[in-house]
């Protein structure tokens, strides 16, 4: 039996909208009719198997889940933008449909700058599972500092040290780092605030000049190039955060 979802949800589902802003401005203006009556909340919730909903007379579906790795490009926005380059203009190389490419969205963060694993899905509850504070999921990354790595310093961060978030004092979560060059290190934390890992070698006097994620959960990187992206399904990520919690 289908579960209810909020309008909204549904809508970027469909993949007839390419930010969540232009959904809602649909949905505020009356464009979006369901059972042939227009509404207005985006947070209204129905059963799209049981309620014919459509947008400027157009009846939409709800694209089927789609799962993807990506070895992410520094220079690519992990979000959509006009301004610009991001990780959907190398989504077109992947021969979808274009409801197809605009349902998908990055889950979590990863700076323009920084590098790695990202997972690409239109699966919103698998996102929420893999965001949730609650599940704890590990994220590992390898940098390069700009000065050698202080292990008593490396220690001072491990046990969470104060960074800016917003403009406001954040203490981060403990975490695991290891050191295996004289510049290189390996960072293993629960938490994704923005440009985190920047910010704590910031907070010690150094400076993080590459970063790359090579792991979410049992998910690795592996031989995955840069720019490259693969097609997996949702049942091999679940059994990696299976897999990692039950031996964690």
């Amino acid at each position: 039996m289908s579960k209810k979802i909020s309008l909204k949800q549904f809508l970027m589902k469909s993949g007839k909208f390419d930010k969540v802003s232009d959904c809602i401005s649909a949905i505020e203006n009356g464009l979006i009719t369901i059972n042939g009556k227009a509404m207005t909340n985006p947070k209204y919730f129905s059963n799209p198997k049981e309620s014919l909903i459509k947008f400027f007379n157009q009846k939409l579906r709800k694209v089927s889940n789609l799962y993807f790795l990506m070895n992410k490009p520094a220079g690519y926005l992990p979000q959509k933008s006009n301004e610009e380059k991001t990780i959907y203009n190398m989504l077109k190389n992947l021969n979808l449909p274009q409801e197809s490419i605009q349902s998908l969205h990055a889950v979590g963060r990863l700076d323009k700058d920084t590098e790695g694993l990202l997972i690409l899905t239109n699966d919103g509850k698998l996102s929420n599972m893999i965001m949730s504070p609650e599940n704890g999921i590990i994220k590992k990354y390898y940098a390069v500092l700009e000065e050698p790595a202080d292990n008593d310093k490396i220690k001072i961060l491990e046990k969470g040290s104060k960074i800016k978030i917003n403009h406001k004092l954040h203490k981060t979560k403990p975490c695991k780092i290891k050191i295996t060059g004289e510049k290189e290190v390996y960072i293993s934390l629960t938490e994704g605030k923005k440009k985190q890992i920047r910010k704590m070698f910031e907070a010690i006097g150094n400076k993080v000049i590459y970063l790359k994620r090579v792991s979410i959960g049992g998910l690795q990187l592996g031989n995955l190039k840069v720019g490259e992206i693969k097609q997996i399904t949702g049942e091999e990520i679940i059994d990696k955060l299976e897999f990692l919690k039950t031996n964690s």
